[in-house]
């Protein structure tokens, strides 16, 4: 076993009514900006609906446009698509980090304002990371790693996955049609590059999506050894650049010493 980072380390500490920190406002802000992302994916997902009912009737009806140029707009509306399904992508990932903010937040309640500093933060966050984050790992010949089955199989019922399988399922089909479209071969090469093009964005967007969980959890199955420190730190910081309503008290700290 190796050495520990710092905020990997056991955390200590007494209870205290005196913060200079207003924690409950910092955790209404977090939980607010959770509820946010949830919000944003909803107007997205609403929006690409909206649009896709409204575009695609229109090239279909408009007896102007010949097909090739209705397949253009098909394979626009799908572009479009793909671009929301990687912004949902996004507020995934950060409503993740966000819940891990609230989480953590909850946890200094019980730690007094001398504690206040980097290491304690970070330590607080780990524990909130690895305690939701310790059912997508398995062993495996002695050491846990992160199964992305097992995060696929707890993830795939899921609301969020659902509503982000409704959007990637309509790019998807919009690309198939814009292809058919555009191609218009004799044969039945434009059905095959179609279809196929339909099904490779949806496994593409799909894939994105569920990376989702190895790059907030990934870190818990890196090896704790020396060799393996610097990569953790790595891992740990990125996901905690994110958390940045946890980025309060150090950095105020730091700023008074100067």
């Amino acid at each position: 076993m190796g050495k520990h980072n710092d905020w990997e380390l056991p955390i200590h500490g007494n209870y205290d009514l005196h913060r200079h920190y207003d924690l409950n406002e910092i955790y209404n802000h977090a939980h607010s900006e959770l509820s946010l992302q949830q919000s944003k994916r909803d107007q997205l997902i609403t929006v690409y609906l909206a649009l896709c009912s409204f575009l695609i009737p229109f090239a279909l009806g408009e007896e102007l446009i010949e097909w090739q140029m209705k397949g253009v707009v098909f394979l626009a509306v799908g572009l479009i698509g793909i671009l929301f399904s990687l912004i949902t992508v996004r507020y995934r990932e950060y409503k993740e980090i966000y819940w891990l903010c609230c989480q953590s937040i909850s946890l200094l309640f019980n730690f007094d304002v001398d504690q206040m500093d980097k290491k304690l933060v970070q330590g607080i966050f780990y524990q909130s990371l690895y305690k939701r984050g310790k059912g997508y790992l398995r062993s495996k010949k002695g050491k846990l790693i992160f199964d992305r089955k097992i995060y696929f199989r707890k993830s795939l019922f899921s609301s969020e996955t659902l509503y982000f399988a409704v959007m990637c399922l309509m790019a998807s089909c919009v690309i198939c049609l814009g292809l058919l479209l555009v191609i218009q071969t004799a044969g039945n090469l434009d059905v095959l590059i179609g279809i196929s093009g339909g099904v490779a964005v949806f496994v593409v967007l799909a894939g994105v999506y569920f990376s989702v969980g190895h790059v907030v959890y990934g870190l818990l199955g890196i090896e704790q050894t020396e060799e393996n420190q610097e990569l953790r730190d790595k891992c740990f910081n990125k996901v905690f650049s994110k958390a940045w309503f946890l980025h309060f008290c150090y950095e105020e700290k730091q700023g008074s010493n100067q």
